[in-house]
Order: structure tokens, then C-alpha cells, then sequence
């Protein structure tokens, strides 16, 4: 029922709202690009307004106090993962068993919003039994104690196959955790041109950017000023603020 309704709305109704359309507001130039695509719309009419970030979302010094409830080793690798195929936990997964392998003084991985009997479904289905001592999943972390889990994690691994904005890059930025995300979609937009930015198909790739900054001190504290400088872009206010000017543009 519900994909009829969807499809209805997306044949019916979308396209009589887009004839009287002035601005489509979206969260992403690549959104933007994706729309007129497929909509075969006047690329003029789109504009990319990007997403901001919670405020509480800052480098916490005694993450430990609270991150020891999720995971005892510290420090650790952060993914946050979920069912869904273009979150692409799979080859994460993969990664990580390379990089357990090369790695001098490997970091546990710890996984949110993850049920054990999923992470075993994926293991089993990819023969990777062997690493499952090294992963934590806790299942849901709650968003005020995220800040922590962030905070605490060495590298936040964020290889989404597709997304269309990805606050959780900001929010990791902006704890002061060096990201590894994609080529893909919108995320080179968001991260920007220094950015860690690997082929998220590739597994070998994930797990050399982990090996990278594991290994180059002087490269890993780049990537967390350059996160923690970058994030200054993004805010809601600033979101609020764009909006209200394009609303201003329209009734002018």
C-alpha cells in the first residue's frame, strides 16, 4: 500500500507541483544534479542549501566515562552502520579484516545500530568469522551520548555507497575524529578538498586510508584540524539563513 501511494505521489502529484515551482531547495549540489536528471528540470530552478549539525556536537576530553559503556578498549575505529545496501557495511567489513591483517597494533571496530545476529549474518555470508572478536555492537547509542563516541573513536569510517548529504561526517568533524568517506554522491561536497575520500566499492582502499593515518602522525593531526576548521561552514543558522533568502528572492 504504501508503495503504491509512493508512486502515485512521485507520477501524479510531484510533477503538477513542479509546473508551479519557482525554487527547489535541496540539500546538495549533487542532489541538485540528480533532480534535473531525472525530473528534466531547468538545473536554474534548483538550489543546494546544506544541512547543519546539533551544537552539542563538540570534542569531549573524558569521552571514556561514557563511551565504556559501549566498548572497553579504547581508543577504537567508529562505524556506523545499518541494513541498508548503500551504507555499504559489507565491504566495511571486508576492510577491516585487511586491515586486522596489516595493521601493527590493530583497533577494535565498533559498530552502532547493528544487532549481534546481523553483524553474524555478514560475517558468516563473507567468511570473516575470524575478526568477530575485534568488533563491539552495542546496538542504538542514544544522540547526547554520541558526542563521547565520537570523541573517543581514532577514525570515524563513513563509506556510504550513496547519500545524498551525510551530517554524521560533520558531527565527527566537529568532535575532532578524522573521517574516511567516499568518492560517491554528495560526500566529496561536504568533506571537501582534503578530505580522506576512498573508492567505497574497493575494500583494499578502505583499509589503506585506516593503515594511512594509523601510521603518519603528522597526517592524522592535519585531519583533525582540518576537520575541526571545515565544520565552521555548516550550522543550521546558516541553513535557516539561505532558505530565508531564497523565500526573500521569490516575494520580492
Amino acid at each position: 500500500m504504501y508503495q503504491r501511494l509512493g508512486r502515485f505521489y512521485r507520477r501524479i502529484i510531484v510533477p503538477q507541483i513542479l509546473t508551479r515551482c519557482k525554487r527547489i531547495i535541496t540539500v546538495s549540489h549533487f542532489e541538485c544534479n540528480r533532480i534535473s536528471h531525472f525530473l528534466h528540470i531547468d538545473r536554474q530552478l534548483l538550489v543546494a542549501v546544506h544541512n547543519g549539525y546539533s551544537q552539542h556536537f563538540i570534542p569531549i576530553r573524558n569521552a571514556q566515562a561514557t563511551t565504556a559503556r559501549y566498548i572497553k578498549k579504547h581508543p577504537y575505529l567508529f562505524f556506523l552502520g545499518n541494513t541498508d545496501p548503500k551504507k555499504n557495511t559489507a565491504r566495511v567489513l571486508q576492510a577491516y579484516g585487511i586491515y586486522l591483517k596489516k595493521s601493527r597494533q590493530p583497533l577494535p571496530l565498533l559498530i552502532a545500530d547493528l544487532k549481534e545476529e546481523i553483524i553474524d549474518e555478514y560475517l558468516n555470508r563473507q567468511g570473516l568469522q575470524e575478526i568477530k572478536k575485534m568488533l563491539y555492537h552495542p546496538g542504538y547509542i542514544p544522540n547526547t551520548e554520541l558526542p563521547a563516541v565520537y570523541s573517543g573513536a581514532s577514525v570515524f569510517i563513513y563509506t556510504s555507497l550513496r547519500e545524498s548529504f551525510g551530517i554524521p561526517i560533520l558531527e565527527a568533524m566537529a568532535c575532532g575524529t578524522p573521517v574516511i568517506t567516499s568518492t560517491t554522491s554528495a560526500m566529496p561536497e561536504i568533506t571537501g578538498p582534503e578530505g580522506i575520500l576512498v573508492n567505497p566499492f574497493e575494500p583494499e582502499e578502505i583499509a589503506s586510508a585506516l593503515l594511512h593515518l594509523e601510521e603518519n602522525a603528522e597526517f592524522y593531526e592535519s585531519q583533525t584540524a582540518y576537520g575541526l576548521e571545515r565544520v565552521r561552514r555548516f550550522s543550521w543558522e546558516n541553513t535557516a539563513r539561505e532558505i530565508l533568502k531564497i523565500y526573500k528572492e521569490i516575494l520580492a
